[in-house]
C-alpha cells in the first residue's frame, strides 16, 4: 500500500520512542505525517521514522547499491480521474555531483524534459542581463521559475520545494491550467554510477490529464542519458585517461581530451559515426555527443578540426616558423604582410597569431606602433650561428648598408637597436636615391 494513502485513524508507532499513536493528517511535498499521542501531543514525522499498524514497510538502509544494469531499471504510470502518480527509475554510469548539476541545471531542461520549450527564473531585478540568467536564480526551496510549454499555452510558474544537495529536489510543475504536478528527483548512489528516480504525483479535478503522452514523458532519462558526462568506474576515475583513447596510439599523450572531443565532433557531423562507437573513454563520449546536440540546436558552433600528428613524426619542430614564440610568429607575419607577402599572413594556421598579425599591421600603417624586428628562424638540425668576435656600430652600419642595397633587409628589421636600425634604413634610402639621381 502507498504510505500517502493511509486512512486517517490508522495506529502507528513511533520506531525511535516506541510511542503509540494515531493518523491524523497527510502533508505533501514531502511526505509527513501528523501524528497525534494518548496525551494530546501532536507531531509530525516522515515514512521512516514511522511504523503503521497492519502495513508493511520495508525496512531504511543507507549502503550503497549493487550495480544492476544501465538503463531504465522501472516505469510506471497510473491513477484515477482526480489521482495521478508516475515513477521512472534509471541507472546512469555518471557520478552524484555530475547529476546533481545536471538535474539543477533548470535553462538545459528543454533539451531533455518532456513538455518544455524554454525555462526562465522568476527574479525581482531591474537589470536586464540578470532577468533572464538562471545564475541570479537562488536554488532554495520557495524560489521561482516559469517555464513554457511545447503548445501554444503561455508560461506556467514552477516552485522549487524540496532540495538537499545530491539527494533530492522537487518542484511544482504544470502544462495546463487545469492541473498542477508535484515532479520529484532523488539520486541512490551504485557502485558503478546513480540511480535516478523521477516520481510525478497530482491531486484533484482533472488529474487524469497528466497521464497523456506517457510514452514520451517515460523516455527523459534516455534524452537525459545522451547528453550526460560519462564515468568509468573500472578504473576507478574519470576516463579522461589519454591511453584509452581510440586512434591516438603512442600519439595519445599529445592530444588534449578537448581536441579529441572536438574530432569525434567533426567526424560524426560528416557522417562518420563508426569513431564514436570505438572511442573507449566514457566522459569523452558523452562531452561530444552533448556538444553535437547543441550544435544541432544552434546553441554552440562546431569547433575546428584539430591536425592530428602522423605517426612515427615529431610533435614539436626544432625549425621554421613553428620554433618561435607566440610574439616572434605575430612580428614573423607582420614583416611579411608589410613587405607585400600577405598570403603567408593570410595562410598561417593559428587563427590567434593571424588575428595579432594583422591587428598589428593595420596600427602600424596608422603610424600607433611601429614595425617589430624580423626574428630569426631557426632551422632544423642547424644550431644559431655565433658571434666570433665583436663588430662595432661602424663595422655593422657598413655591412648591413651594403646588405640592404641588395635587397637582404630580414637582418636590419630585425635589430634591437631602433636608433642604428633607423640610420642604417636612412643611409640605404640615401644610397638609392643617389643612385637613381
Amino acid at each position: 500500500m502507498i504510505l500517502n494513502r493511509i486512512e486517517p485513524g490508522t495506529e502507528c508507532t513511533i520506531r525511535e520512542s516506541g510511542s503509540k499513536g494515531i493518523l491524523k493528517k497527510i502533508y505533501f511535498y514531502p511526505t509527513k505525517f501528523e501524528i497525534e499521542f494518548e496525551d494530546g501531543k501532536i507531531d509530525h514525522y516522515s515514512s521512516k521514522d514511522v511504523v503503521f499498524d497492519g502495513i508493511s514497510q520495508k525496512s531504511v538502509s543507507r549502503k550503497t547499491l549493487e550495480a544492476p544494469e544501465f538503463g531504465t531499471l522501472e516505469k510506471w504510470s497510473g491513477g484515477t480521474f482526480t489521482d495521478s502518480e508516475s515513477l521512472i527509475r534509471y541507472h546512469f554510469s555518471t557520478t552524484k555531483d555530475i547529476m546533481w548539476k545536471m538535474l539543477t541545471s533548470l535553462e538545459t531542461y528543454n533539451v531533455w524534459f518532456y513538455g518544455i520549450q524554454r525555462s526562465l527564473p522568476v527574479l525581482e531585478t531591474d537589470r536586464y542581463v540578470h532577468k533572464y540568467s538562471f545564475n541570479q536564480l537562488e536554488l532554495i526551496p520557495g524560489s521561482y521559475f516559469k517555464i513554457r510549454p511545447r503548445t501554444v499555452a503561455p508560461y506556467f510558474i514552477c516552485r522549487i520545494m524540496t532540495i538537499e544537495k545530491e539527494k533530492e529536489f522537487g518542484f511544482t510543475f504544470q502544462t495546463t491550467p487545469f492541473t498542477n504536478e508535484y515532479v520529484h528527483f532523488s539520486i541512490e548512489e551504485t557502485k558503478f554510477g546513480v540511480i535516478v528516480s523521477c516520481h510525478r504525483n497530482s491531486s484533484g479535478g482533472l488529474s487524469i490529464l497528466n497521464q497523456m503522452n506517457w510514452k514520451e514523458k517515460s523516455q527523459i532519462f534516455n534524452h537525459l542519458n545522451e547528453i550526460v558526462p560519462k564515468v568509468d568506474f573500472n578504473d576507478n576515475l574519470v576516463s579522461d585517461d589519454l591511453s584509452n583513447i581510440s586512434g591516438a596510439g603512442s600519439l595519445a599523450q599529445n592530444i588534449s581530451p578537448d581536441d579529441i572531443v572536438a574530432i569525434l565532433v567533426n567526424k560524426v557531423l560528416d557522417g562518420d559515426a563508426e569513431e564514436m562507437t570505438k572511442e573507449k573513454s566514457k566522459v569523452i563520449r558523452g562531452k561530444a555527443k552533448a556538444m553535437i546536440v547543441k550544435i544541432k540546436r544552434g546553441t554552440v558552433e562546431r569547433p575546428p578540426m584539430p591536425e592530428v600528428p602522423t605517426a612515427g613524426a615529431e610533435v614539436n619542430s626544432t625549425g621554421g616558423v613553428d620554433a618561435l614564440s607566440k610574439d616572434d610568429q605575430v612580428a614573423y607575419l607582420v614583416n611579411k604582410g608589410m613587405d607585400g607577402d600577405m598570403d603567408t599572413v593570410n595562410n598561417f594556421e593559428s587563427k590567434v597569431v593571424r588575428a595579432k598579425a594583422k591587428a598589428m599591421i593595420v596600427k602600424i600603417k596608422r603610424g600607433t606602433v611601429e614595425r617589430p624586428p624580423m626574428p630569426e628562424v631557426p632551422v632544423a638540425g642547424v644550431l644559431p650561428k655565433e658571434k666570433t668576435s665583436a663588430e662595432t656600430d661602424e663595422e655593422l652600419m657598413a655591412r648591413l648598408i651594403s646588405s640592404g642595397l641588395e635587397g637582404n633587409m630580414d637582418e636590419i628589421n630585425s635589430l634591437e637597436n631602433r636608433v642604428l636600425r633607423g640610420k642604417i634604413k636612412a643611409a640605404i634610402m640615401k644610397e638609392k636615391r643617389k643612385n637613381n639621381g
